[in-house]
This record gives C-alpha cells, structure tokens and sequence, in this order.
C-alpha cells in the first residue's frame, strides 16, 4: 500500500513473498539488486519495506544459501544488522567479527551466505543524514562510516538497532495510518536515527586502519562481474584466469576464499540461476525446457534436470509449468 506524496520520494509500506528472486530483485527500487543462488535448497523470500522519505528500513529473509549483490545510489547511506543467520556468511568476502554492524555506503557490496539469512537495514538519505550528524556532533560524518564494510561496534547498541529497525517496521505493518500523520513520521524517523547513531559512534573506537583488498580478490570480482554477462558462452578456465589477471592456482584460491565454490562450481551456478529465470519467464507452450537448456550450454537434458534439481529442488519442467498455475 502505498500514500501519495508530492515530493519524489513517496512514504510507503509494501511487502512481498516470493519464491522468484528476480522478481524480488526488481521489487527493490533504486538497490540495483541480484541473487544468485549458490546452495542446494527452495529458495524463498520475505521483504518488508517502510518508507520514511529521509529514511528507509526495511527487513529481509532468505531460505537458501546465496551471494546478494547491490550497487545502491550515492543518495542513501544503508547501515545493516543480520538478525539471524545459520551457517556461515560473508560480507565482501570477509567473515563479519561478532557484534558487527554492516555498513554498504561505499558502493557495490555483496554478501554469500551458505543457509538461511534474515536482517533489517536502515538507509539514510546521504544529505539530511550528514546535516543531522553534524547537528549531533559538530562535524561530518566520518570517513569510516563511507565504506562498505562490517564494523564491530557495542553489542548493547547494535540489539537496540536490530530491536529498534524490526519493531518499528511491524508497528507500521500493524498500523499504516502512521504514515498519514507527519508528527508520526517524525517521531519514528527522528528514533531511527537515534538508534543508528548509537550504533555507529563506538565502530570508530574499533576501527583499524585500513587495508587495500586483496589482489586475487580483485580478480575474483572481475570475474563474477563478466560472468553475469558471459556465462552461457561457457568461458573456459585460461580465458577467467586471463579476465582476473591471475595464475589458475591463485584463482581457485581467491573463490573459495571469497565464495566458498570454485570457479567451474560458481559458473554452474551462474547457468543453472539463468536457466531458472528464463523457465520462470517462459511461456510453456512457446519454450521448452530443452531449448531454455541449451541456451545456457547444457547439452546432456538428463544431466541439467538432475543437477537442477539437486539445487532447486524442483524439476526443470515443474518450474516451467508454474507459469501456467
């Protein structure tokens, strides 16, 4: 549902469940948003979103082990917390530290998780979040707060955050006609803000300095970047080690190191993800699943269906037929 606004960005609250992740992709406006599902398991999906207009918090939950990748717009400041998460996780291709409050304000950011994962997030609008820092404090907002890491930070206030973000996301659901009262709006945006204050002043008392990434890390990105585009061409071992600018050693290395697969492994993926989304667009009597099969180099129908299966748990075929249900 969602209430008129004059101003560009509109106060809402909306919500989706799906079990087709570009569907969910395409649901988060301006996030520029993609799942690649990495893991054996039916993936499913919850969003909750609310709207604030100088912020926007919203909760996420996935059933599957997957990589989220975003390359949200400079305008918002997303400052995140995992509230639950079974097996492990990586953010950027590091394993967070306990107590660690997710920051994904220094451009593309992605995340692996090998189970399921669920987390809220708030996201700040870049300007009024800066003029209200320096309202608080008298500066500009730090530096560290601008890149895209995880931060340890007190645990006291990083629960407070969580607590904070998913409560006021269900009153909202409960109660929508608060977004029609602008005292209301204020209040819990004014709250919000406070909650992340808290939050990110004690990162700066862990912070060390930092880092550059790995080289076969860079690499790695390279290669995950021009297989989302080249996949189906099946790009063989020497031309990625040649796109990663790296030995077939140190390539192997740096994606299990960042993605816990293998480069052939994450390539797969990549397909059987593709073959997924054009099954899921298909109509079945214009495709077949032989022919969506090809398309992404599997030649051996049999063969495709069963290691389709083992990862979606599902057959090809059924996930064609449910464009028709």
């Amino acid at each position: 549902m969602q209430f008129p606004q004059s101003n560009a960005t509109k106060i809402h609250v909306r919500s989706i469940s799906t079990s087709n992740i570009d569907e969910l992709a395409h649901f988060q406006i301006n996030k520029n948003r993609r799942y690649t599902q990495l893991h054996r398991g039916v993936l499913s999906s919850s969003y909750s979103e609310v709207n604030l207009g100088g912020v926007q918090i919203f909760r996420e939950s996935l059933t599957a082990g997957a990589r989220i990748e975003a390359a949200p717009a400079p305008t918002f400041l997303p400052f995140g917390v995992i509230f639950q998460a079974s097996g492990i996780v990586k953010y950027c291709g590091k394993q967070p530290q306990e107590n660690s409050l997710i920051q994904a304000t220094g451009g593309d950011w992605d995340v692996c998780f090998n189970n399921k994962l669920d987390y809220v997030c708030a996201a700040f609008n870049r300007d009024t979040f800066n003029n209200d820092i320096k309202h608080l404090t008298g500066r500009e907002i730090p530096l560290e707060w601008l890149v895209s890491k995880a931060c340890k930070t007190n645990p006291g206030a990083l629960n407070s955050y969580k607590k904070g973000i998913s409560t006021i996301i269900q009153k909202v659901l409960d109660q929508p006609e608060l977004l029609k009262n602008p005292s209301a709006q204020l209040v819990l945006s004014a709250e919000l803000l406070k909650l992340a204050f808290n939050a990110l002043m004690p990162t700066i008392q862990y912070t060390q300095q930092l880092k550059p990434q790995a080289y076969r890390i860079r690499g790695v990105r390279r290669v995950i970047d021009y297989l989302q585009v080249y996949a189906a061409q099946l790009p063989s071992i020497p031309e990625l080690c040649k796109i990663a600018e790296l030995s077939e050693r140190s390539l192997e290395y740096g994606f299990r190191e960042y993605l816990g697969v293998t480069p052939i492994r994450y390539l797969s993926l990549v397909r059987l993800n593709g073959a997924r989304r054009d099954l899921l667009a298909a109509t079945p009597k214009r495709q077949t699943v032989a022919n969506i099969a090809l398309n992404w180099g599997f030649l051996e129908l049999g063969r495709f269906s069963g290691v389709y299966r083992q990862l979606f748990e599902e057959l090809p075929s059924d996930t064609l037929r449910s464009n028709t249900r």
